[in-house]
């Protein structure tokens, strides 16, 4: 599946020598899948030129499944439905009613996954899995959630709870790190080994990958940028500890500088209120011409110098800088003249230029990587009046 998703057109032939698979085995899972209205044949995407039976092409068939992608954060929520060639169905943005209480907000959630389902009747046997982006960290295993602060979330088996919720196959991982994994093998990153991303904010986060592999740290946790230590007599962070990154470089460090704040955020009601002075200081124009440019200036600054001795280190083929406060332009050309100044002579990619995945279609693609495009993907088929009742495993 991954291979036809990859390279569409691409033949039974050409599939039996990438996989080292017989023509005839390759053949009966072709079959199978064409079956399944999952893959449909149309013209290889070479031509064959010397005499004999022409190739046929295969290619992915979107309305054969789909998968729901899940971005819990503390300030825009969302659940997107999407087909299997990645297309966005539908979206919603929600606010969970109570966004302390994980299990309150894990069943509104199912609520309205459930509704979005029904309301473009897609059956639940065409529903191949959930992916589950959420603002904070797992455990080493990737199944408990061990620290989300903007949640207000304890630690729990996050994966477990979402599974029997929904009843199929779920797929858990950190916001800043969905995006980088999409970023790198659906948007327009694909084929980048070494990345590293800034999600910009009203704090700082950050995924880091190596070899095309997420960088996760002895403790699962690394990638967490915003906790660098920048200063070590600066302000408090909301981590409690002194001088991190995000008291410099951060969302809350410009409206700290700008007088909006004194104080940081320790509850999800404080995270909220700071968050909206942020998007309304960003959205006023004439306001943050006029006052806040040189301070955003100084942020994006400050994020390039605190970052470069670790960008130094890890050698990255690009490094990428997103999320609201990273697509204000005095911050990311800032952000992107103090690498330049500094040396720095890997790409860089900007969100103010390039379309970046968000994080609500990012837990849509990691679904599909994992679940879908796997080498784990199994397909109950049941009888309707389209499809035959089998089984479809690679």
């Amino acid at each position: 599946m991954r291979l036809i998703f990859e390279r569409p057109g691409v033949d039974r032939t050409a599939l039996s020598t990438a996989v080292k698979r017989t023509n005839a085995a390759i053949s009966n899972i072709v079959n199978e899948l064409i079956q399944a209205n999952l893959i449909v044949e149309g013209q290889a995407t070479h031509a064959v030129v010397q005499p004999g039976r022409r190739r046929v092409g295969l290619k992915i068939h979107p309305p054969g499944g789909y998968v729901l992608g899940v971005s819990a954060i503390a300030t825009n929520s969302s659940i997107v439905l999407a087909d299997i060639g990645g297309q966005r169905i539908e979206e919603v943005k929600f606010v969970p009613d109570r966004l302390d209480d994980p299990v309150k907000t894990l069943e509104q959630i199912h609520h309205l996954s459930r509704d979005v389902l029904k309301r473009n009747k897609v059956p639940d046997h065409r529903v191949f899995g959930v992916g589950f982006a959420v603002a904070g960290y797992l455990s080493r295993e990737g199944k408990g959630l061990e620290r989300a602060p903007y949640l207000g979330w304890p630690k729990f088996d996050l994966k477990s709870s979402l599974t029997k919720l929904f009843d199929m196959p779920v797929a858990i991982e950190n916001v800043n790190r969905c995006i980088a994994l999409a970023e790198t093998r659906f948007g327009g990153l694909a084929n980048v080994d070494d990345l590293v991303l800034i999600r910009s904010a009203l704090g700082l986060g950050g995924a880091v990958m190596v070899g095309g592999e997420l960088l996760r740290g002895e403790q699962n946790l690394g990638g967490d940028l915003g906790h660098v230590l920048a200063e070590p007599k600066g302000h408090i962070c909301s981590c409690g500890k002194r001088g991190c990154l995000n008291t410099v470089a951060s969302g809350w460090a410009v409206m700290m500088k700008m007088g909006i704040t004194k104080q940081s955020y320790g509850t999800i009601n404080q995270f909220r209120w700071h968050n909206a002075q942020l998007e309304k200081l960003l959205g006023d124009n004439t306001f943050v011409a006029e006052k806040a440019h040189k301070v955003l200036v100084e942020a994006g600054t400050a994020l390039a110098r605190h970052l470069m001795p670790s960008l130094q280190i890890l050698n990255p083929e690009t490094v990428c800088l997103t999320g609201p406060l990273g697509r204000h332009p005095s911050y990311a050309n800032a952000f992107h003249q103090g690498l330049i100044e500094l040396g720095f002579s890997a790409k860089i990619t900007l969100a103010t230029e390039a379309e970046i995945v968000t994080p609500s279609m990012a837990s849509a693609y990691l679904a599909l990587s994992n679940l879908v495009y796997s080498p784990n993907f199994s397909f109950d088929q049941e009888p309707d009046a389209i499809f035959n009742e089998k089984v479809v495993s690679f």
